[in-house]
Order: structure tokens, then sequence, then C-alpha cells
């Protein structure tokens, strides 16, 4: 199993369907390193990738509920065709009791972390 969560601009596509204009993905022109994609505050969304493929996917979210980040997670969750309630139950409990919630399916953990009032998600595949 490949330890890349897909090709960038595939997700980028995929995703880009799923949300509003303010909330598409950026076209990038680096291949190595940790690059912002979407930055609509309260939301920023930044990948991780090693040539064309993407790594991980890190969004960061000031505040710990809002509408956007349901947008944000449930069109990744479409895009790299993963969805599922454990995602959902690790978001809210970590929200909750504020502590770090791991969530997995079909191959993609979502670790859910919180530190004072903001919600860093990073998903990478399992």
């Amino acid at each position: 199993m490949t330890k890349y969560l897909s090709n960038y601009d595939n997700l980028k596509d995929r995703y880009n369907q799923q949300v509003s204009n303010e909330l598409k993905m950026n076209d990038i022109s680096a291949t190595e390193g940790q690059v912002t994609v979407v930055n609509q505050a309260p939301i920023k969304v930044s990948v991780k990738i090693q040539g064309i493929q993407v790594e991980q996917i890190i969004i960061q979210v000031a505040g710990l509920k809002t509408p956007l980040y349901d947008t944000v997670f449930m069109a990744l969750e479409a895009s790299l065709q993963c969805a599922s309630i454990n995602f959902y139950n690790a978001y809210q409990k970590a929200v909750r009791t504020r502590t770090t919630q791991i969530g997995q399916a079909k191959g993609v953990q979502a670790i859910h972390q919180v530190n004072a009032n903001q919600l860093i998600v990073t998903l990478t595949r399992k």
C-alpha cells in the first residue's frame, strides 16, 4: 500500500467540485515540502507534498466549531473516497474532551488535536 493520499492535481480537482469558490484549493508550483492551499479564515489547509504526491493534509481551524470545517472535511473525505462516521466521532470527542482523537477509515487516518481554541487535523495514509 502506498504512503501517499493522492496526486495533488487529482485531489484538487475532486475537492474543488465540492466547495464554494472561497474554499477552493490553489494551484501549486512547489514539488517538495508543506504548501498552504486554502487560507480562508478561520480555515487553513496545507498539504505536504513529495513530487506531485500528497503525503499529508493539515487542516488548522481557529475556533473549535465552524460550519466551514465541516464543509472542508467532508469535501476531503469525498475526494479521498474515505467517508466514515469514525472521523466525525473522533472530531466530536476531541472538541468535547479537548484531547487528541484518531479516526480511521479505508486506509486514511485523521488525528484531531485541540490546542487552546484551535483544532488541528492531520490526514495521512495509514
